[in-house]
């Protein structure tokens, strides 16, 4: 019973029409009925071997916790190799209706998180989580919290969308990484599939 009344209240994403923004966004079935739908919205490619810069619009983006990163793979794949490890220096800037700043990070793609495919080695997305820290609760119990948390509660490059939020995300190649010249990059905001 608690299953279906969770399901119920998650909005499904398969049928999102929603979004407005730049991009392409493809709603993904969520993996069992205790999970959330998730999304994808590819925004296009970078050039990681040379000087490039994007800005894309996101406008309805569904009001779930999401992550912004890049999705890596060779542009001629290879049985066998791994997607490549790209260590281009990029800064990735999120600002809202406002000009607020939502994120800022800037930081070579080498010390960003990995996340592959169940069994697909030559494709990754990578994303920068946040730091976090351990705060003590009780003699020898800590609680381990997000930090620092900014605004619409970003940490790296998770944020939560607002509910009729509009944003603008800059992305630059500050120093290529004329090792990427075979590789394929694009830009995407995924949203988090949570699980109970």
């Amino acid at each position: 019973m608690a299953c279906v009344l969770l399901t119920g209240c998650n909005e499904r994403l398969t049928r999102y029409d929603g979004y407005r923004g730049d991009g392409t966004f493809t709603g993904h079935a969520a993996p069992s009925a205790i999970c959330q739908d998730g999304y994808t919205v590819d925004l296009g490619a970078v050039d990681l071997n040379s000087a490039d810069h994007i800005e894309r619009r996101l406008e309805g983006l569904p009001h779930i916790e999401s992550t912004i990163g890049l999705a890596i793979a060779r542009k001629s794949l290879v049985a066998g190799e791994d997607a490549p490890r790209p260590s281009a220096l990029i800064t990735v800037t999120l600002r809202d209706e406002k000009n607020h700043i939502v994120l800022s990070r800037q930081e070579r793609l080498s010390q960003w998180t990995r996340q592959y495919p169940i069994d697909d080695p030559q494709h990754v997305f990578i994303y920068q989580p946040g730091s976090l820290i351990a705060v003590p609760v009780g003699p020898d119990t800590s609680h381990v919290q997000r930090f620092p948390i900014g605004e619409d509660d970003s940490w790296g490059t998770y944020f939560t969308p607002r509910r009729g939020a509009r944003y603008t995300l800059d992305l630059t190649v500050d120093e290529p990484d004329a090792d990427s010249a075979a590789v394929d990059a694009r830009v995407q905001v995924r949203g988090v599939v949570g699980c109970l």
